[in-house]
């Protein structure tokens, strides 16, 4: 709700409830009843302009409550409602209004409550001077500080917190770019080794049909596999952004094969790993054969450079349809989170989980489709 009809909808609460005291709890008979009845109004008044006018509404309230309590000792004994719409008016001095004027209207509000303490018919001491001063005027005023820097620091932590999700969210998008290039240049490479290695089989079965027929018939078999190969790894290029006029190798990826290799490296670097085996190695996808390989290497790489483990297992686990990796160390989390290796497998059709281990230590688990999504 906007806030300036909330606070007509305060004000006009407030006629209600001040009415009623004036004319059912007060006393008939009682003088100055009209008087009353128009401090009743003003009071109102301050109600509906306290946040659109805090200073207009801190300083009439004050005077009005005075009066207010002069007038007859009836209005003090019977109506309450005046006091706390001047609680509610200090309240928002504090809370919306900052600066030397706090501090201004602090000062009048006590001196108008020492006024009021002074000209009413009781017989006040000290300690009365004092508990009106400063708990009557200074306890709203100070609750209303509160919630303000309260606000304010909800408001900042909120502020830093959308600040670092954007910024998170924009090296997310930056590294699954970079992968995306990275996947492109790399699928460039292996599509054409294999249109080359169909180029030399059509070429020598080509030679080999008319004199070994059978020969010819497993060369042909070998280009329709390559092509086959081939046109998956298109597939998956399509959508994938890639590096512009950059020189691409034709040198073989790297694939599981050479994971012992990577593992060797990996301890030269100063971080011993196991390897385990299941089921049998078998002959993978050329682009999930690759993305396997980055899977370990990645994982590895940041157990290294950023988890600071001093041991790390790589467990590869072959099965029909899929192949399982899981890369578990006795470090923390990286302080870079896998964004994009993370792309690589998403676009292979395989699932990623990256997270600390009940027992310590950091794990990376993938699972690759050899056939479909997994």
């Amino acid at each position: 709700m906007d806030p300036f009809r909330a606070d007509l909808l305060l004000a006009a609460l407030f006629l209600a409830e001040a009415f009623a005291e004036l004319f059912v709890l007060v006393p008939d008979g009682t003088p100055y009843k009209g008087a009353m009845a128009l401090i009743v109004l003003a009071h109102a008044f301050c109600l509906a302009i306290r946040r659109r006018f805090t200073i207009v509404a801190a300083i009439l309230v004050m005077p009005l409550f005075t009066i207010g309590n002069v007038l007859d000792t009836a209005y003090v004994d019977n109506m309450i409602s005046p006091f706390f719409v001047m609680l509610f008016v200090l309240y928002t001095v504090g809370r919306h209004l900052e600066g030397r004027v706090v501090w201004l209207l602090t000062a009048y509000a006590m001196t108008w409550m020492v006024v009021s303490t002074a000209v009413d018919s009781a017989d006040d001491s000290l300690g009365n001077y004092l508990l009106s001063a400063i708990a009557l005027i200074g306890g709203p005023i100070l609750l209303g500080r509160v919630l303000r820097n309260r606000a304010e620091l909800n408001r900042t932590l909120h502020e830093k917190a959308v600040r670092l999700e954007d910024e998170r969210f924009e090296k997310a998008s930056a590294a699954a770019e970079e992968e995306r290039a990275r996947i492109a240049g790399e699928l460039h490479d292996v599509v054409a080794h294999a249109l080359s290695a169909m180029v030399v089989q059509a070429s020598g079965a080509r030679r080999l049909a008319e004199r070994d027929p059978a020969r010819a018939s497993a060369a042909f078999l070998a280009v329709e596999t390559s092509g086959r190969e081939a046109l998956t790894e298109i597939r998956r290029l399509l959508g994938v952004l890639r590096r512009e006029d950059e020189e691409l190798a034709l040198a073989p990826q790297p694939s599981l094969r050479h994971v012992a290799s990577l593992l060797r490296r990996v301890e030269a670097a100063g971080l011993p790993v196991t390897l385990a085996v299941e089921g049998d190695e078998r002959e993978l996808p050329i682009g999930i054969d690759l993305t396997a390989y980055r899977v370990v290497q990645e994982a590895l790489g940041g157990a290294l450079e950023h988890g600071h483990a001093g041991h790390a297992a790589v467990s590869l686990s072959y099965a029909d349809a899929h192949v399982d990796l899981e890369i578990a160390d006795d470090g923390g989390a990286p302080t870079r989170p896998l964004l994009g290796i993370r792309e690589r497998v998403v676009l292979s059709g395989g699932q990623l989980r990256a997270g600390a281990r009940r027992d310590g230590g950091h794990v990376v688990r993938a699972r690759l489709p050899i056939g479909g999504a997994a």
